[in-house]
């Protein structure tokens, strides 16, 4: 099992992702993040995990979600590590000032990283996809839809 912890770092309306293609897939994105080292408490990883992919420095807060992800039982089956079970924690971040450094440990087959605005999410193809209906309903009232466990998604 692989534990990752990852960003939701929102800013006027807008969701910080990581671009990524992979020849046997296309593009895709995925929130900031990864994994955790040893000695390194969660919120220490989404931090330096983010500062690594993105450039970006952030405060970060409170747990919104948790998800597992079993390889064999999603689209990406076929590029994951034979047996991957990830589980990743998703965080609410904010931005602790501007970008101070280009991406310099960024993820295999990243491209990018990108501002997407929160209305065009559905129309992304963001990995997890769960997180979608999750994050709007978050970014409509500020709270976080329960339950805090999104299940075996991708």
């Amino acid at each position: 099992m692989r534990p990752s912890a990852r960003a939701v770092l929102v800013e006027e309306n807008r969701v910080l992702l990581n671009h990524l293609r992979h020849e046997s897939v296309g593009d895709f994105f995925e929130l900031p993040g990864g994994g955790i080292r040893p000695g390194e408490t969660l919120r220490q990883a989404v931090a330096r995990e983010t500062r690594e992919e993105t450039g970006y420095s952030v405060e970060v807060h409170e747990l919104l979600w948790a998800r597992d992800y079993i390889a064999a039982n999603h689209e990406f089956a076929h590029i994951s590590p034979p047996g991957l079970h990830a589980v990743d924690l998703l965080f609410r971040c904010t931005l602790a000032g501007p970008a101070v450094a280009e991406p310099h440990e960024v993820d295999n087959h990243q491209i990018g990283v990108e501002w997407v605005e929160v209305a065009r999410l559905a129309e992304v193809r963001l990995h997890p996809l769960a997180i979608v209906p999750a994050l709007q309903a978050f970014l409509a009232d500020r709270t976080v839809l329960r339950p805090i466990y999104l299940g075996d998604v991708s």
